[in-house]
């Protein structure tokens, strides 16, 4: 994918992350959740986004399954409802392709399918996953995002998953 034209969406979704969007893992279930992190940026000469995923959360055991993921970014102020929704309940729970009120948009490129509601899609192929060490991380950020009150023992770090972006394009 062109670099270029790869990161021509990035400003609005870097814009857009911090109150929200959906990362969805290939494979059979669709399971839209709600992230606020990623970084966007080149690496191995390829364009890039790194996602973290807390191996606590039901998305942790899809992406373990698949090579691939998709982030879809809703346009600014819209999905509010469902973003909330996606990020307080669980897909071990609930089903939020029937619950949520999202919708699927197949895949153009090979990545999971999208959500159709929101404006830019960037579909990207796994080229690696790391454990976050907690150990070797600023102890402010760990007692602040991997404090005491976690849902495992080891702190429930996220994985990092480095994805090539396949492609980048508006819905």
């Amino acid at each position: 994918m062109d670099l270029q034209k790869a990161f021509e969406l990035v400003p609005q979704a870097a814009e857009q992350l911090p109150r929200g969007a959906f990362l969805t893992a290939g494979g059979d279930v669709w399971n839209p959740m709600t992230i606020g992190w990623a970084q966007f940026g080149v690496v191995w000469s390829k364009p890039v986004i790194t996602v973290m995923v807390r191996k606590s959360r039901f998305t942790y055991s899809l992406m373990e399954k698949t090579d691939v993921f998709t982030l879809s970014v809703p346009r600014t102020k819209e999905c509010v409802k469902e973003l909330a929704f996606c990020g307080s309940r669980s897909g071990r729970d609930v089903d939020k392709e029937k619950m949520s009120g999202l919708s699927r948009a197949k895949a153009i490129s090979g990545g999971a399918d999208a959500v159709a509601e929101c404006g830019s899609v960037f579909e990207c192929r796994i080229l690696q996953k790391q454990l976050l060490d907690l150990n070797t991380l600023d102890p402010e950020l760990r007692a602040k995002f991997y404090g005491s009150n976690q849902a495992l023992p080891d702190g429930d770090p996220h994985v990092l998953y480095v994805g090539e972006i396949l492609s980048a394009y508006q819905l």
